[in-house]
Formats: structure tokens, sequence, C-alpha cells
């Protein structure tokens, strides 16, 4: 799959949610479970297995029934943009006073919505506004 066809790939806000936690669980633990990501995500384990089932379906993730969660290369690839997204509204969101509770709960919020040309000028806004290229 080429990079133009990784972003025609769309996901529910919920597979989304999946995805970057299976993605946060493999860079914290070398690993992601089913439990594990049901923990994190405060849902029962059926409904992780259910995602799971559809990412596998769509090559977003590796996943066998009793076995560990394994993200592709195509998967950690949609896992960093979903993180990039989130920490650039993050950022953003801080940059102008919103809170750090507040701009934690819209960041993941408007991640979900907002165009990725929208998050490609703000990226390029804030690195005008901070001096950083």
């Amino acid at each position: 799959m080429t990079l133009p066809e990784i972003e025609d790939i769309e996901l529910t806000k919920a597979l989304e949610m999946y995805v970057k936690v299976a993605y946060e669980l493999e860079e914290e633990f070398g690993i992601a479970t089913v439990s594990d990501m049901a923990n994190r995500l405060d849902v029962k384990a059926p409904s992780v297995t259910a995602a799971l089932q559809k990412l596998d379906s769509i090559g977003i993730v590796q996943y066998r029934r009793y076995q560990n969660v394994k993200l592709t290369e195509i998967g950690k690839i949609i896992a960093k943009k979903l993180l990039t997204r989130n920490k650039t509204l993050m950022d953003f969101l801080l940059m102008i006073g919103v809170d750090e509770d507040t701009a934690t709960t819209d960041a993941c919020e408007i991640e979900h919505v907002v165009n990725p040309v929208t998050i490609e000028r703000l990226t390029e806004y804030m690195k005008k506004f901070s001096g950083k290229d």
C-alpha cells in the first residue's frame, strides 16, 4: 500500500483510538494485548476484539484470537499521524491559553473531525509563530 492509499483509509473515531492505544502499548511495553487495550480504553474485551478484527481485515493490525496485537507498518504510519495530529492540536490549544485538562479533552475530540490540510496549516503557523523551522 502506498502513502496516497494510506491517506485514503478512513477510520471511525473509535477505530482511531484503538490504533493509537495499540501503538502506545507497543511503545511502552513492546506488545499490545486485548486486556491492556480494554483497560486503557475502559471498554470490555469483546469490544476490543471486534475492533481488532476490523483493523486486521483492512491491514492495520495483525490479530489472531488469544494472541497479542501487532500493528503493521501501515498501522504504525497511521498511528504516528494520529499522535502527531493530537500533539499539534494540544500544543496549539495550550499556546492560546487553554488549560491542560481542557486542551487534552478538546484535542482528542477535534482530532477526529479536523481536515488533514487544516492540521498541516496549523503546524506551519505554529512553526512560524514559535520561530522553529
